[in-house]
């Protein structure tokens, strides 16, 4: 017979098991920050620990607890199900999950995949580096099993990341430049007035000050 802690996919006592089971239910009139937060200490020495069950190794899913009179036999029946939000461990961020969908053969959150692809700073759950991506791919399509396909298919959304980042890093680059050549004219216009006139000087700094909105938004992303 499995032990219980086994069947629970952990190595938690039973005490910590009640903590992550109460853990992971928002409490009424609290919202996901709030929950993350109040979690928060509690959470890290569970992952420090190899606490969490397998489910939960990647992020936390969000739950909340329903309580439902069953009137057959004369007292509250509960249930917890997910509510579309989860602590993704690989950043520490709050993400929304999106519905389940079949990919690579298993059933993955279609918000977490999106997330990880595009604005997740980290890179804690690839698993692949180049090289073993390169020794997989050599492998005949009958070789393949699921933990093949599946380290393939995180390898790729790790590089759709990876590549944003870089275009992001280069388009900040850009930004940055235009702005340093457009304030070295102000100051070329304030020491030698005569050199450019108030119409260009406008037209330069309403430049300006779109390119600092743009940046704005893509340090935002």
């Amino acid at each position: 017979m499995a032990s219980l802690s086994g069947r629970r996919g952990t190595n938690c006592t039973d005490a910590e098991w009640d903590e992550y089971v109460k853990m992971v239910q928002i409490l009424k009139g609290e919202t996901p920050s709030e929950w993350m937060n109040r979690i928060w200490p509690r959470l890290r020495y569970f992952r420090k620990n190899d606490l969490l069950p397998t489910q939960s190794k990647k992020y936390l899913e969000a739950r909340k607890l329903i309580e439902l009179w069953n009137k057959y036999r004369g007292n509250y029946d509960s249930y917890a199900p997910e509510i579309g939000i989860a602590i993704y461990f690989s950043c520490d961020r709050l993400v929304y999950t999106g519905e389940r969908t079949k990919n690579i053969s298993n059933y993955n959150h279609i918000g977490m995949e999106r997330h990880w692809a595009s604005h997740c700073t980290g890179n804690t759950f690839c698993g692949v580096n180049y090289d073993e991506y390169l020794k997989i791919k050599q492998k005949s399509n009958s070789m393949y099993n699921f933990d093949n396909e599946y380290a393939l298919h995180r390898y790729r959304l790790w590089m759709q990341n990876a590549i944003k980042k870089v275009e992001r890093a280069r388009e900040i680059g850009r930004k940055i430049q235009a702005c340093i050549t457009i304030q070295r004219k102000v100051v070329e216009w304030i020491y030698r007035p005569d050199g450019l006139n108030a119409q260009e000087l406008a037209i330069h700094y309403a430049c300006l000050q779109n390119i600092r909105a743009e940046m704005r938004q893509i340090n935002n992303i």
